[in-house]
């Protein structure tokens, strides 16, 4: 017999979390806006899109999935347990140097932007200060959504507000989704949230989730 007032299940992707009592709102809100992002520019200027040689091209190449990605399947994506884009916390012990050294270093991007430049600071300075936060207070959890070893995000949490800043400034150019270049992985992905496959869509996420821990394992000195 099912009991009056039993929980609905979750959609918000709570389930996902790698550590318990790490809040899910900041990062879905950070990959919805992201989403969002790469969805108005692919409905935009569809001709732009597929045929410019300043298009990415896990967006020309996806672009009608891109382009007809509805919202429902934004909030499914935004609930992934991890980041969907990677906004180059690896780099945190260099970033920790130039605050030490007072060296002013530019970014180096292999690949067309994502986004326009204002979207791409303001994205990346929100994304360095939950990072930071969740680095001081779940460091293995930040290990998992951000795909970073335990050295990068005790050198995140060791920056201050001004050096993310800073940061923030020089590499948010950078800002990209995560795998871009595996155009398979993004065309299931985007596939498995706009048909509501979420069986499909979770399998797809946990692969993720292997795949960083196997990337950060990697990462790490023997």
């Amino acid at each position: 017999m099912k009991r009056q007032g039993s929980p609905r299940p979750r959609e918000d992707g709570r389930h996902w979390l790698p550590s318990q009592g790490v809040d899910p709102a900041p990062l879905a809100e950070l990959n919805a806006e992201c989403l969002g992002l790469l969805v108005m520019r692919a409905a935009e200027s569809p001709a732009e899109i597929r045929n410019s040689a300043a298009t990415p091209p896990l967006l020309s190449v996806l672009h009608e999935q891109w382009a007809a990605l509805p919202a429902q399947a934004v909030r499914r994506l935004s609930a992934a347990p991890f980041s969907l884009f990677d906004a180059g916390f690896a780099l945190a012990p260099r970033w920790l140097e130039l605050r030490t050294r007072g060296v002013h270093d530019l970014s180096q991007r292999g690949e067309p932007a994502y986004f326009e430049a204002p979207d791409a600071r303001s994205i990346t300075r929100r994304m360095l200060v939950y990072g930071w936060h969740l680095a001081r207070s779940r460091p293995r959890a930040a290990c998992l959504v951000f795909g970073s070893t335990i050295a990068a995000v005790e050198s995140l949490a060791a920056c201050s507000l001004v050096a993310l800043e800073a940061a923030a400034d020089r590499n948010a150019d950078a800002l990209k989704p995560r795998w871009s270049n595996q155009l398979g992985f993004w065309r299931a992905l985007l596939a498995a949230a706009s048909d509501g496959a979420d069986r499909r869509l979770h399998e797809l996420l946990l692969g993720g989730v292997q795949r960083l821990a196997a990337e950060t394992l990697a990462a790490h000195d023997p």
